[in-house]
C-alpha cells in the first residue's frame, strides 16, 4: 500500500508518544517503527491489548484478513503489522506472511523478477509464476486454480475467470463471456462481465451480469466479509475507475458505490481501497469535470444495501497522517 505507508511512518515518527526509547521500542527488533499510540481515524483502532487494522486496501491485501498485514514504504522497505506488540516490524528478505502461515516469495534477484510462490514450512504451495495473484487476501490465484491458504481447500477456475473469494465451499467469480462486440477502437471478444458460483467438484453457475463501463477489464473483485456481497473494480482511468457493488444471491443489480446510474450526468470515479470489518465498502470517491480538473473527493465507508456513505478522510493518501 505505497500511498498509506509513508504517512503513517511520518506520524509515528511525529508524535506517537516518543515511544522509540522506551523500553517496549528496545524490544523490538532493529528498524522497527514503535505504535504505542493513535490517533482517531477509523481504520487502525485499539483491540483488546493489541491493535487492528479494520480495513486493508487492495493494494496492501487485496481486503483480505491477514494475521499480519504487510504494508510497502516508497523506496520498497516491507513491513508487517504486529499487532499485539503495536509495531511495525521489517521484512528483511522478500518474503511476505500470508495466512496459514504460508509466505509469499518473490523470485530472481534484484536486477529480474522471476515470479511470485507461495511456501509453507519449506515446501512449495504453488509453484513460482508470474500470473499468480492474491484474491482478497485469503487465497491466490495460479495457473486457474484458486487456492485457499486457510483450509487448503482449491477450486478450478473456468477460462477468463478471476476469483473473488470464498465462502466454505462455495467460491465467487467474475467471468468474462461473448458475444463479441466493435467499439471505437477495435472488437472486444468478451465484453460480457458475470458473477459465477462455483462449488466444488461441480461447474459453474451463473449469479448476476454486471455492468461494464465500456471496453476496460476488471481489475479487482473481491468478497464482502460475511459473503452476501462483492465489489467489482474496474480499470482505473485518470481521476479513478469505476466501482460497483452487488449481492451474491443476484437478488438486486449491480450498483455504483458512488450513487446514481450515469443516466443523466457522469458518475463519479470510484476506487475500491477494501471492505470494513462491518461489512461496508471503503472507497475513494473523486467527482471531477475531466482528468485535470477535480471538484472534490473523499474516502466514504458505502453501506453496499443502501450505498449510504459515511466520510471518513479527504483521501486516501493522507487517512492515516497526524497532520492532514
Amino acid at each position: 500500500m505505497r500511498f498509506a505507508v509513508p504517512v503513517l511512518i511520518c506520524m509515528v515518527a511525529a508524535g506517537c508518544n516518543g515511544g522509540v526509547g522506551d523500553r517496549h521500542a528496545r524490544a523490538l527488533p532493529p528498524g522497527s517503527v514503535s505504535l504505542p499510540g493513535l490517533p482517531k481515524q477509523g481504520l487502525v483502532v485499539p483491540r483488546g491489548r493489541g491493535v487492528e487494522l479494520l480495513a486493508l486496501m487492495h493494494d496492501l491485501d487485496s481486503a483480505g484478513q491477514l494475521e499480519q498485514p504487510r504494508l510497502v514504504t516508497p523506496d520498497d522497505g516491507y513491513y508487517r503489522l504486529d499487532g499485539s506488540r503495536h509495531a511495525l516490524i521489517p521484512i528483511s528478505r522478500p518474503r511476505v506472511p500470508l495466512p496459514g502461515g504460508t509466505e509469499l516469495v518473490g523470485g530472481g534477484d534484484p536486477n529480474e523478477f522471476r515470479g511470485l510462490s507461495v511456501v509453507r514450512g519449506g515446501y512449495v504451495l504453488v509453484r513460482r509464476n508470474f500470473g499468480l495473484t492474491l484474491v482478497a487476501g485469503t487465497f491466490v490465484q495460479s495457473r486457474g486454480q484458486l487456492l485457499d491458504l486457510r483450509t487448503g481447500r482449491s477450486w478450478r477456475l473456468p477460462p477468463r475467470c478471476m476469483g473473488a473469494g470464498a465462502r466454505g465451499a462455495t467460491a465467487y467469480l467474475f467471468c468474462a463471456t461473448g458475444p463479441p462486440v466493435r467499439f471505437c477502437c477495435g472488437i472486444d471478444p468478451y465484453p460480457n462481465m458475470w458473477l459465477e458460483r462455483l462449488v466444488r467438484g461441480q461447474g459453474a453457475t451463473k449469479v448476476a451480469q454486471f455492468t461494464r463501463d465500456g471496453p476496460f477489464p476488471r481489475v479487482t473483485g473481491v468478497l464482502s466479509p460475511n459473503g452476501r456481497f462483492v465489489a467489482d473494480q474496474g480499470e482505473e482511468i485518470c481521476a479513478g475507475g469505476y466501482l460497483r457493488v452487488g449481492p451474491t444471491d443476484g437478488s438486486r443489480p449491480d450498483r455504483p458505490v458512488s450513487g446514481g446510474d450515469g443516466g443523466t450526468s457522469p458518475l463519479p470515479y470510484s476506487t475500491f481501497l477494501g471492505w470494513s470489518a462491518d461489512g461496508r465498502v471503503v472507497a475513494q470517491i473523486t467527482w471531477a469535470r475531466d482528468c485535470e480538473h477535480t471538484l472534490r473527493r473523499g474516502v466514504y465507508l458505502v453501506d453496499p444495501r443502501t450505498l449510504k456513505r459515511t466520510y471518513v478522510a479527504r483521501s486516501a493518501w493522507t487517512m492515516w497522517n497526524a497532520f492532514p
